[in-house]
């Protein structure tokens, strides 16, 4: 049961780390201690199968609910869906609760607003209040932010977040967004076929190039018309994505690559393709009249990672000076109806870190599958198996125990 697994797992951290402490509270054992919990960590009456952590005046709280991933195993006779848990999350959570209460910097994100993105505060379908709650797991404080003439990126901006603009970004707010990264920002692009923010000049100034087309791959094209993308590049953000052969679902997404040549992008600018497609996918030019053309073909790269100031296998004296930015292909594979599906939400989890410069939640951490077993007889192997329990066992123990008897007597 997943009690069982929450257990191992804190005993497992505790025998890591000497200063790992825990308490199980039962509240039907326990009633007063729970209460107690309940009245100091302000939580509502009715509140069970919680993991609370608490260090340094904090608190951060790991839900029943996110400890397991559920997945569609398909449909009763009824027509109604049937869910079955696919993989534990425990050590994925844990480990970031033990992070975010043990480090006394809270993170600061902005979402860019004015451009038609994704809303962090539109509970619909199309919004990121998921998104944002991911971003709370990670102990981080988020707002909207939106330029003009007289604002700026604020000083505190750890992550500014673009998620799926699709008028055009002014060239007075390119010009702010240039000079942030300029100066050790850390920055995540999210596109889609129908961003027109005027972005694709920038991104070629960190050796990025975002192309005006859609990627079909029939191949990995499921019914809802969403792109299953299960091969990684070498990279810390996808690593643990990676090692558990886990998939992220797009839809029809821009393609986007890493432009090494690029003769725009300053010198240290480092690059790295994220993701591709399958074998046999094609890019179609998009925002022409008439019948769009395949331009390219092949395994496609949808996201990219870049990093300047760092060199290659040399860990920097300061890694929060170094830039950072990754950009996808895609904003809809983050809203509401689409972050739990497959590993989506892992990438978000992994790429957010990296980009916060938290190396310690990128070491492999990730969904750990939970294996079914089951065990098939034939129709005479359970007549034997039968015999066996009913017949034989018990006669068996009657004629031993009878031997003793009589040997006692005797």
């Amino acid at each position: 049961s997943t009690r069982v697994l929450v257990l191992e797992l804190l005993k497992k951290y505790q025998h890591a780390n000497p200063l790992v402490r825990f308490t199980a509270v039962n509240p039907l054992r326990e009633p007063a201690r729970a209460r107690e919990v309940i009245r100091r960590c302000r939580l509502p009456e009715q509140a069970r199968n919680l993991i609370i952590f608490e260090a340094n005046q904090r608190m951060q709280i790991v839900t029943h609910g996110q400890l397991t991933k559920m997945d569609a195993a398909g449909r009763t006779a009824k027509g109604e869906l049937v869910f079955k848990r696919t993989a534990f999350l425990g050590e994925l959570h844990f480990t970031s609760a033990i992070n975010v209460v043990s480090n006394p910097v809270v993170p600061q994100v902005y979402f860019l607003t004015g451009h038609g993105e994704h809303s962090p505060t539109n509970s619909g379908s199309a919004g990121y209040t998921k998104c944002l709650r991911l971003l709370t797991d990670l102990g981080a404080v988020a707002a909207p932010l939106q330029l003009n003439r007289n604002t700026g990126i604020p000083t505190d901006c750890r992550l500014l977040v673009l998620a799926g603009p699709r008028s055009t970004i002014e060239r007075t707010e390119r010009a702010k967004l240039e000079q942030y990264l300029q100066n050790g920002g850390r920055m995540l692009v999210l596109l889609n076929r129908d961003s027109r923010a005027g972005l694709e000049f920038l991104l070629e100034r960190w050796a990025v190039t975002a192309h005006n087309d859609v990627i079909l791959d029939p191949e990995n094209t499921l019914g809802d018309g969403t792109l299953r993308v299960q091969q990684f590049m070498p990279h810390p953000s996808v690593r643990a994505l990676q090692k558990g052969e886990l998939s992220v679902r797009l839809l029809m997404p821009r393609g986007v690559e890493a432009n090494t040549e690029s003769a725009l992008a300053a010198e240290g600018t480092q690059a790295t393709t994220l993701m591709v497609t399958g074998a046999t996918a094609t890019a179609r030019e998009t925002g022409d009249p008439g019948p769009a053309k395949a331009v390219r073909t092949g395994s496609l790269s949808v996201a990219v990672a870049v990093e300047k100031g760092a060199i290659p296998g040399v860990q920097a004296e300061n890694a929060e000076r170094l830039t950072r930015l990754v950009v996808v292909g895609d904003s809809a594979f983050l809203r509401n109806d689409r972050i739990d599906t497959d590993a989506n939400r892992e990438f978000a989890w992994h790429t957010i870190n990296w980009l916060l410069n938290r190396a310690a939640l990128l070491k492999g951490i990730g969904p750990k599958p939970i294996h079914e077993y089951r065990f098939e007889y034939t129709k005479p192997q359970k007549h034997r198996m039968f015999a066996l329990l009913l017949v034989i066992l018990p006669a068996g123990t009657l004629l031993l125990g009878a031997m003793v008897w009589l040997r006692r007597r005797a």
